[in-house]
């Protein structure tokens, strides 16, 4: 994000609904009220993650959880590590989200 030119996000950003407590998102851009997920598949297939879910439960649970924070008003953009290690592929995925940027790409 930082190399790219993204302004800094606000990390581990608290939502609630009328439920109560949503959860924390990864990243959280105020101006364009957007959150970021950074997610590893290992989160949906290791027991110590799963904590006697099934990944099927865990894949449901997340994205329930999604839906909550899109019904605050608030976009979500995700990505996996594949995408961030792939020249390009994550800052238009940002870019396409419309995470806002400092400055230009390639500018000092």
């Amino acid at each position: 994000m930082h190399v790219a030119g993204f302004e800094a996000p606000v990390l581990q950003r608290e939502f609630r609904d009328e439920a109560g407590l949503v959860g924390y998102s990864d990243f959280y851009w105020k101006g364009v009220w957007l959150a970021g997920e950074f997610d590893g598949i290992d989160k949906y297939l290791k027991p110590e993650f799963l904590k006697g879910r099934t990944p099927a439960q865990a894949v449901v649970e997340e994205k329930l959880r999604e839906d909550r924070i899109r019904a605050t008003g608030c976009g979500v953009v995700r990505w996996v590590w594949a995408e961030l290690m792939a020249p390009g592929v994550f800052e238009r995925k940002l870019a396409a989200a419309g995470v806002p940027r400092r400055r230009p790409r390639g500018s000092r």
